[in-house]
């Protein structure tokens, strides 16, 4: 008898954990995407490029696109080669 009583408590108390975790989750991802950085966020698409085995002599040329992802403007005052 206290093992049926035991056994339908834990099944009572199963979904309720659950759904207090899932809970808690939820909140938790909130806060976290609460906190996401405000201002400009510079992103550039495709980082390197490869230009292979080259010439001595032969003038090169390649376009890196770069994207403002944040929610101000993004002000780009120098840039340096890597």
């Amino acid at each position: 008898m206290i093992q049926n009583k035991f056994k339908e408590e834990m099944f009572v108390k199963k979904p309720l954990l659950l759904v207090l975790g899932l809970i808690s989750i939820a909140v938790w991802g909130e806060m976290v995407l609460a906190q996401e950085h405000k201002g400009p966020r510079l992103a550039v698409e495709g980082r390197e490029f490869d230009f292979k085995e080259v010439k001595e002599g032969v003038v090169l040329e390649h376009t890196f696109k770069i994207l403002n992802k944040g929610d101000e403007s993004l002000k780009i005052l120098s840039v340096r080669p890597g």
